[in-house]
């Protein structure tokens, strides 16, 4: 099929892991045994796009934005470009879910349908391939408090009866720093997916990320998404980890660090409140020391 095909459409082309899978210009789509071609959209009649639709599987990789927003967004993660008016945008922190179907026959629209009735805003939506992309949290929504992505998950498997994951991740601060933490979200989800949890959320992937052979600049990314806000201040940083090693006891915290007590208490209350981690329970505890061992060994 593939050769009559090259034929019939002399400008087809196959994909390849450097492939940037151009959906504005190109119409993607996946062969019997399983090539991807791209075929110009401008090569392509209304009859033989619905043929070919019928013949072989869409692929939607980067699936063309349906708004401004979504475009602005593509330009930062996929292109390396950031939009001046998204540079001066108002909202100051944003974080990326990861999603993956089990099945690469997931409709993008139906999908986009469903997510924008299970938020509060029309959130942007990107695909990464087929089966996989992300949605896009920003400002106030970022507290997700409101946001029950179990229930989400629960909809989601109803609607399309298939299985699908969501990996949180970490709240981010710094438009520049989109395109990196997007790669690195991407890592984050393929070393813990064999956990098979329907949602997992970073601070409860921390663990598992460590125990990965990971590079330095992947530790850094790491420790820095978690310690991010607080990243520079080294004696708050210091009682925390004093208080986590022992035991979280904050009596003897505040003996081994020469304070008092409260003054010990207000210090672990103010790093909760700055990062959003509460160290008093075991997964941020333990994701936080993990942290601080990696960013100790990086110095």
């Amino acid at each position: 099929m593939l050769v009559q095909l090259q034929q019939m459409f002399p400008n087809l082309t196959k994909a390849t892991e450097e492939s940037s899978y151009d959906s504005a210009e190109y119409k993607w789509f996946i062969t019997k045994d399983n090539e991807i071609i791209g075929i110009p959209a401008s090569d392509l009649s209304d009859r033989e796009k619905e043929l070919l639709e019928i013949l072989l599987t869409p692929y939607f990789a980067n699936e063309p934005p349906t708004n401004a927003r979504e475009k602005k967004w593509m330009d930062v993660l996929f292109h390396h470009e950031i939009p001046r008016t998204l540079m001066e945008d108002s909202f100051e922190k944003y974080y990326f879910v990861y999603f993956s179907f089990s099945d690469d026959t997931v409709d993008p629209e139906a999908f986009r349908e469903a997510i924008y009735g299970l938020f509060p805003v029309q959130i942007p939506i990107l695909w990464e391939n087929n089966h996989e992309g992300i949605l896009i949290i920003e400002g106030e929504q970022t507290t997700d408090e409101d946001i029950s992505y179990s229930e989400i998950i629960e909809v989601l498997t109803t609607d399309f009866y298939m299985n699908i994951q969501l990996f949180i991740g970490p709240t981010l601060y710094h438009i520049t720093e989109a395109a990196k933490y997007y790669q690195w979200l991407k890592k984050c989800y393929k070393l813990t997916k064999s956990q098979n949890r329907e949602v997992m959320y970073y601070i409860k992937a921390i663990p598992y990320l460590v125990m990965q052979h990971l590079s330095d600049e992947e530790k850094h990314l790491l420790y820095h998404s978690i310690l991010h806000t607080v990243i520079e201040e080294e004696e708050l940083l210091k009682t925390i980890q004093v208080f986590l090693e022992s035991n979280s006891n904050t009596t003897l915290a505040a003996k081994k660090m020469f304070m008092h007590r409260n003054s010990l208490q207000y210090r672990v209350d103010k790093f909760i409140e700055k990062t959003g981690i509460d160290v008093k329970k075991f997964d941020g505890a333990l994701a936080v020391y993990l942290c601080l061992i990696l960013r100790t060994q990086l110095a």
